[in-house]
């Protein structure tokens, strides 16, 4: 496990991206590591990009993770891994991403018109994502079906934050042991919740 860590979580609001990182940030305090963690929530809907950050090390006087500077994002949304990736990547970087996207207002798969009538924007496919990561020379990308194994694991797709929790763990850069983050997830989970999300994140972090 490495003892630095820079971690973006990040997707659209309502995808449980804050308790994910509570879940962390507890897990790694419980572990005696230095740890700082910011949260960008979104500033006027739901479905808006929201992330955050969360940071170990021995000399750490900010949250904020500079520009290029991140070692690991997780997206639970594959058109923002590539947005925050092009800000928060580098040659470096490990990026983890569902592939299931979420098609906002204004932004469909056909490139035709939204439902009020306006053009609307094409949204990418995955293919094109990894495109545009590569011209950006981030090619340390994982994708994963996240959302399909939430439904298979829990019947729901709302289980996804765990999944993506158990696949970021999978890379061994988070410094915190996998009982104690286990145990947060049943104590800090919603009531009636703790082993459904326990099942979900032991599946993302075998795939």
């Amino acid at each position: 496990m490495g003892e630095e860590l820079n971690l973006i979580i990040c997707g659209l609001s309502g995808q449980g991206i804050i308790l994910t990182e509570r879940l962390l940030v507890i897990a790694l305090s419980q572990m005696g590591k230095n740890v700082l963690s910011a949260d960008v929530p979104p500033w006027t809907h739901r479905n808006a990009i929201t992330y955050c950050y969360i940071r170990t090390g021995e000399e750490l006087y900010s949250p904020r993770i500079p520009e290029g500077g991140a070692n690991l994002i997780v997206s639970f949304e594959p058109l923002v891994a590539l947005q925050v990736a092009s800000i928060y990547g580098s040659r470096e970087t490990l990026v983890i991403t569902n592939d299931y996207p979420i098609e906002t207002r204004g932004l469909s798969r056909d490139g035709l018109r939204d439902m009020s009538g306006r053009l609307a924007h094409k949204y990418p496919t995955m293919e094109q994502i990894l495109g545009y990561l590569k011209n950006l020379e981030i090619t340390k990308v994982k994708t994963i079906s996240g959302t399909d194994v939430s439904l298979r694991e829990t019947g729901s797709a709302r289980a996804l934050n765990m999944v993506m929790l158990g696949a970021a763990y999978a890379t061994k850069m988070i410094p915190v042991k996998q009982e104690v983050l286990e145990e947060e997830i049943i104590k800090n989970t919603p009531p009636g919740t703790g082993e459904i999300n326990l099942r979900a994140f032991r599946a993302g972090a075998n795939l």
